[in-house]
């Protein structure tokens, strides 16, 4: 069993492989994770061994992949392998690489498409719901109403992301801080079952990454592996819910956790 991980930045590397040995010692799923640093060009051996990572994996993670070399490379090879992937999750990246997420009948390139065509509709008044805007008239109340909300208040964050990595600008935390605070209570009435249930399974994918504790990385990539790999081993597994870190707290060496 074998998942492919690409990221920036320094803090991933160790809780994905705390999580591959901490997997493989309790579950025996004989589980490699491939993780890739891109946060420098990597030499043509690098892209060989990236490319014969790809060819063999049953799930993809793209993190924090904005733009760059590798990216621009990263796309045609993620289409060339794409038959291979049970499942590819793409987190907080450019929009070329957000439209790679595929994970069942959840596909973000399909997704896009749609929501350019209903950008017309929206201009005209439609209303909805954001992380401080009116809540949608329709399906208000609903499980797939909060889905669509949250599904697209985690979209905008991303954009957000991309085009302040961009433009070179300081990011806002506060949307941020929000999505922290909202997430785990309204994962809690979307339904688990029919066209909602990969959306819900993408949104656990993002929560756990909201906050990268080692236990949620561990959580993430099982979650992954359990919902799209057919494997009888992975059937039974319970996910724990996402590890809650206060989003804003004091820390003093003796003290045994964080004051919130």
């Amino acid at each position: 069993m074998k998942a492919t991980v690409f990221y920036i930045g320094s803090s991933l590397l160790a809780p994905l492989k705390q999580a591959e040995r901490e997997i493989n010692r309790e579950y025996e799923l004989d589980l490699r994770i491939a993780a890739y640093n891109f946060g420098a060009s990597l030499t043509e051996t690098e892209w060989r061994e990236v490319e014969g990572d790809l060819s063999v994996a049953d799930v993809v993670f793209v993190i924090h992949v904005m733009d760059g070399e590798n990216a621009a490379r990263l796309l045609p090879a993620l289409e060339r392998f794409k038959e291979k992937h049970r499942a590819v999750v793409v987190i907080n990246c450019m929009p070329e690489l957000m439209r790679r997420t595929r994970m069942g009948r959840l596909d973000f390139g399909q997704l896009f498409k749609k929501k350019k065509g209903e950008e017309g509709k929206r201009e005209k008044g439609e209303k909805e719901e954001g992380l401080n805007g009116q809540e949608a008239v329709e399906s208000s109340e609903s499980g797939s109403g909060r889905a669509r909300s949250l599904a697209r208040s985690v979209a905008t964050w991303m954009g957000e992301q991309a085009r302040a990595h961009r433009k070179k600008k300081s990011r806002s935390h506060t949307t941020y801080l929000k999505l922290v605070d909202r997430m785990p209570a309204l994962l809690k009435i979307i339904p688990n079952a029919g066209r909602l249930r990969d959306v819900k399974n993408y949104l656990y994918l993002f929560c756990y990454f909201l906050q990268p504790t080692p236990a949620n990385i561990r959580s993430m990539i099982l979650s992954a592996l359990k919902e799209y790999v057919p494997d009888e081993r992975l059937s039974h597994l319970k996910i724990p819910k996402p590890e809650a870190m206060p989003a804003v707290a004091l820390y003093h060496p003796d003290a045994p956790a964080l004051f919130e």
